[in-house]
């Protein structure tokens, strides 16, 4: 009996922690902060005096104190036990717990401290990689039991789901901070002429979202091009740039001439080819050092580099991948600056148009396909973008109206204004009105400030008017007065706005069926088809599927950090054979699904979705009228009586789909084919349809 208390005693203890641990999870903690509150509960749980959380060190290999509790905090400063020392280490080193209760007498114990008789060391680990270890000491002997090892172990296993959650967390928040540290750098690049200040305010991202220390800009010299001279630095005093000059093939700089390559130092004071040419000051710390080359045309033409403190080796790799890319959008600003130094006038307006077909060029990288009708459209977006004229973009949902929409306005001479987009179809008719026009305040219950509309907004630059077949009929003759004059008059305001905008409208509904119909005005849509962009169904551009295909599993699994290859030749037939009704929307939903999905390197046909499988099914086994009809003839060919067995054929045929699509209701069936009920029953009989 008193088994069953002491046993059901441990179950409600390690219920209770699991409940205390999971609650704890979901609070806004710190990864050190939840380990010391789990460490407490440990040793509470288990009768511990001390207890730490120790992380695999892979670069030193050693055991890394994470959070500890009951330790001073000058032993954990000193204790750095190596994999495999002591039996923390022979824990992290074999993956297996190991409880001893009486230290003096095992040969792999290493006293971190005095008093300590019992240790108990349970791994930290997933299916595949030992992370950590969890360790709880006693003052006492025997004070450790088999019932506290499995109560560690079930902690142990926990605490992997919360730093595998870290390291994930993290990986994701590095690409996500070296993703805009390249987004503010290309729009500092877009919008700035001057190369100090573009090359300052990057250096200011890069202190505030990658920590760098100080940075510097190389050029190389247009009259001695193996000499290296400093341009920009950031950090640095004027004093110590003057000694900054290079020869190519000297030190880090000139190696990073002289190969090409970017050269990466992870400690720069136990590297020889640091030459310390500024003569900086540094402290203690492990300082990294970063040097990649600025290319244009092949030829290079300065070094970017930066300092910053050492974190870790993966850490050190996204910052090298970064800070290349940095190198690579400002090459061509570098270019231009040495032009204007060295060339004309002239030399510098062709740079400009340069700079316009680099602009071109990336505007147009998201748009993959090299079908005709496709292409067709892409050579008319160039035609057209930097025009005044109103453009409809018509075609099917998941086409790319939007994308293409956005790639005219950037294309255009108001790309440095804004760009606003209004879906009519997700705002209702009552609302849509102050949203594209504004309102002032008092214009109607809820209006309590004035706020201006989309066409304001857009002032200078462009408005794009997604699913323009959707706005109610009333509001389109205001649309296509502020359209005509140029002029708007917010809600609640007797004063008329001028507006220059350019207008771009896209739908995927036919609007000369609708002008026909009296459910769209036809002077609006006379004003808006000036030109019409018609985007291609993706079963109309079966030949851009591979590239797509390649384009979105690229995309995925750079994104879900996998190495995919490809899709099999199965999946390959099954997306030829597909209608795509979501067109590139819906291939690229079932192309991230799928790199989510698969457990390999090439995507199979057991990830392929039903109804993609069930269209196949379907075709394979379609119903082919002309075979039917050639078939019925070569059966009665010599029957006399062709043309009226066949009639009777289909005639049955017809009646028995639309009994079965009434639920074998007569009324109705009679009422769908047009005949009386009489005349229904008496075909029925004739035919020997029993219902």
């Amino acid at each position: 009996m008193n088994t069953n208390k002491e046993l059901n005693k441990e179950k409600i203890k390690k219920l209770k922690l699991l409940h205390f641990i999971s609650i704890e999870m979901n609070k806004s903690h710190s990864m050190e902060e939840l380990f010391e509150l789990i460490l407490e509960r440990c040793l509470e749980l288990t009768g511990a005096d001390t207890g730490s959380v120790m992380i695999i060190n892979k670069e030193e290999n050693v055991l890394d104190i994470l959070a500890f509790k009951g330790l001073e905090e000058k032993i954990v400063s000193k204790t750095k036990l190596k994999i495999g020392e002591g039996i923390t280490g022979w824990v992290a080193q074999t993956g297996h717990p190991k409880l001893v209760n009486n230290t003096q007498k095992d040969p792999q114990y290493i006293k971190i401290r005095e008093g300590l008789f019992s240790e108990l060391a349970v791994p930290i680990k997933t299916e595949d990689e030992i992370i950590g270890v969890i360790s709880v000491d006693s003052n006492k002997e025997n004070a450790f039991t088999e019932d506290d090892m499995e109560l560690l172990i079930m902690v142990a296993e926990l605490a992997a789901q919360i730093i595998k959650k870290d390291i994930i967390k993290d990986k994701l928040q590095m690409k996500i901070n070296s993703q805009e540290i390249l987004l503010d750098a290309f729009n500092l690049i877009e919008k700035q002429d001057d190369l100090a200040n573009i090359f300052n305010n990057i250096m200011d991202i890069l202190k505030e979202k990658m920590d760098i220390i100080r940075g510097l800009l190389v050029f190389v010299e247009n009259n001695n091009p193996s000499s290296l001279f400093i341009k920009c630095a950031y950090k640095i005093s004027n004093e110590a740039i003057k000694d900054g000059k290079y020869k190519v093939g000297e030190g880090i700089i000139g190696n990073v001439v002289s190969s090409g390559q970017t050269i990466a130092v992870e400690d720069i004071s136990k590297e020889p080819r640091f030459l310390n040419k500024l003569k900086i000051k540094r402290s203690g710390e492990k300082i990294s050092f970063i040097a990649t080359p600025i290319k244009a045309d092949n030829n290079i033409i300065g070094v970017l580099a930066v300092e910053k403190k050492y974190e870790n080796k993966e850490i050190l790799s996204e910052d090298i991948k970064t800070i290349s890319l940095l190198a690579s959008l400002i090459a061509y600003k570098v270019k231009n600056y040495q032009r204007v130094e060295a060339e004309t006038r002239k030399l510098l307006e062709e740079n400009i148009e340069l700079r316009k077909e680099l602009k071109e060029q990336y505007n147009f990288k998201n748009i993959i396909g090299k079908n005709e009708k496709f292409r067709k459209v892409i050579e008319q977006v160039k035609m057209v973008s930097n025009t005044q004229a109103p453009i409809l973009i018509t075609g099917e949902t998941g086409t790319g109206k939007e994308l293409i929409a956005k790639i005219i306005h950037f294309l255009s001479y108001r790309r440095e204004k804004k760009f606003v987009s209004v879906n009519c179809a997700a705002i209702p008719g009552n609302l849509l009105e102050s949203e594209l026009f504004g309102y002032y305040k008092g214009a109607f219950t809820g209006a309590i400030n004035n706020k201006k509309g989309k066409f304001e907004l857009a002032d200078g630059g462009t408005l794009f008017l997604d699913e323009i077949g959707e706005m109610d009929f009333h509001l389109q003759s205001k649309i296509l007065r502020a359209i005509q004059e140029k002029e708007i008059e917010p809600l609640g305001s007797e004063k008329t706005i001028k507006v220059d905008i350019r207008i771009i409208t896209a739908t995927n509904k036919n609007l000369e069926e609708m002008v026909n119909n009296g459910k769209f005005r036809a002077d609006l849509f006379f004003r808006l088809n000036v030109i019409n962009l018609h985007l291609p169904p993706l079963r109309e551009r079966k030949d851009d599927i591979p590239l797509l295909v390649e384009y979105f599993i690229k995309k995925y699994s750079e994104i879900y950090n996998k190495k995919i290859i490809g899709i099999s030749k199965e999946v390959e037939e099954l997306f030829n054979k597909y209608s795509w009704p979501g067109n590139i929307r819906e291939l690229e939903n079932i192309i991230e699904r799928m790199v989510i999905m698969t457990q390999s390197n090439l995507i199979d046909v057991s990830l392929v979705p039903k109804n993609i499988l069930e269209n196949s099914v379907k075709k394979e086994s379609a119903f082919d009228l002309s075979v039917f009809i050639k078939d019925e003839i070569e059966k009665r060919m010599n029957s006399g009586n062709l043309f009226k067995n066949l009639k009777g054929i289909f005639e049955k045929m017809i009646i028995e789909e639309i009994l079965l699509k009434t639920g074998n209701n007569k009324l109705k069936a009679a009422r769908l084919l047009g005949i009386n009920r009489n005349t229904l029953k008496s075909m029925m009989k004739k035919y020997k349809i029993a219902r």
